[in-house]
């Protein structure tokens, strides 16, 4: 389905029994292995969400499941805006931000420091992914 005029269309065929004028008393009974968007949803909201899994895939899932959101459209912006990728572990993602900076790791610095001081002053928020490792986002 590419929108929710096409839903609510093929709802309203579904359910012989529900005339086009009716088609708005439907209910989703249960969201296997989606996010409940309750009994009701936006129609919109919901496609929004399969089409940015569909585009982004589990860390997008693991930003909508933080519940920092309550719109899928902020979501969206959010994700493409702050997502710096998904790294075996903190250490990792630092190794790789030095890196992408230009900076030398060596002896002397303390990359545990560095994750520390990026996550208590809010600029990096970590989310553990499903099959491992931490899916990684800049703060606002």
């Amino acid at each position: 389905m590419d929108d929710a005029d096409a839903v609510r269309c093929a709802i309203a065929k579904g359910c012989p029994a529900l005339g086009q004028e009716d088609a708005h008393t439907w209910s989703v009974l249960a969201y296997d292995g989606l996010p409940d968007f309750g009994p009701r949803p936006d129609l919109d909201e919901l496609l929004a969400w399969l089409d940015a899994v569909d585009e982004y895939g589990p860390p997008f899932e693991a930003l909508w499941a933080s519940g920092s959101f309550d719109r899928v459209l902020r979501a969206t912006e959010a994700f493409a805006d702050s997502y710096q990728g998904t790294y075996a572990d903190a250490a990792s993602w630092a190794y790789h931000t030095f890196t992408l900076l230009g900076r030398r790791v060596d002896a002397q610095v303390d990359i545990e420091a560095y994750v520390r001081t990026s996550v208590t002053s809010g600029q990096v928020r970590f989310i553990p992914a499903v099959d491992g490792g931490i899916h990684v986002f800049w703060n606002d």
